[in-house]
């Protein structure tokens, strides 16, 4: 009788250390198959925020190409770059002159991406902590860059739209948009006149003034996104 309770006893022990390893490996095989679709989540994740970043580098490099535009052009209506200074011949056309005072850009880099994984909280996949600050530190960039393109279209509406309405005759400048216009009626408007005027100089040196910051946060944004595109690359070579 003994015998045959120590025989079941260990036979039952046999059972029960049986099913634990069986969990043990069904929680092990569970585990790898979790992580391995959190694996592959987060490599679509990093696939996806590479291709919405190159895009964006490309619209950043861009942005900054017409924002150097501008800051050249303010400088060359004022009068101030080293070549006017020496000889003081430099003409202003109607074109030049509009575009020059009324053109702005406030675009930012589409991304759309980001934003999307941003929301739904899906950028929190990244495991790699030098990505996922580096990414906190593109906010912050970005955020800057926000609040500073706020304050220039702010300054350009209260004061520099001004001039449109008090110091120059707008007509002839339609001409640029509306080729088909007959203007010859029009008075003409005497550029090195109006340019010479204290007020409307002072208001484009501030334009000037904050297109030159503008160009210094898109290029701390650019800059963020050429890393971040670098590190981004080194994760996925490395999987």
């Amino acid at each position: 009788m003994a015998n045959k309770t120590s025989k079941y006893f260990k036979y039952a022990i046999g059972e029960i250390i049986l099913v634990v390893i069986g969990i043990l490996i069904a929680l092990q095989i569970n585990n790898w198959n979790e992580n391995r679709k959190e694996t592959i989540e987060e490599t679509a994740v990093l696939k996806n925020l590479f291709e919405n970043l190159s895009l964006a580098k490309q619209q950043s490099e861009l942005l900054i190409l017409q924002e150097e535009d501008l800051k050249n052009s303010l400088i060359f209506i004022l009068g101030i770059n080293s070549t006017q200074a020496k000889n003081n011949k430099y003409i202003i056309t109607d074109s030049i002159f509009e575009t020059t005072v009324w053109d702005l850009q406030t675009n930012l880099p589409t991304l759309n991406t980001y934003n999307d994984l941003k929301s739904t909280n899906k950028l929190s996949l990244i495991k790699n902590k030098i990505i996922y600050k580096k990414f906190n530190d593109f906010e912050f960039r970005l955020n800057m860059l926000k609040d500073i393109l706020g304050d220039r279209l702010n300054v350009h509406q209260l004061r520099i739209d001004a001039i449109a309405e008090n110091e120059i005759n707008f007509i002839p400048l339609i001409k640029f948009n509306i080729p088909t216009v007959f203007i010859e009626n029009e008075e003409a408007n005497d550029y090195s006149k109006i340019l010479s005027q204290k007020k409307t100089r002072n208001l484009l040196g501030m334009k000037l003034s904050f297109t030159q910051d503008v160009i210094n946060y898109r290029k701390n944004v650019d800059k963020e996104i050429q890393e971040l595109l670098i590190l981004l690359t080194t994760e996925l070579q490395n999987r």
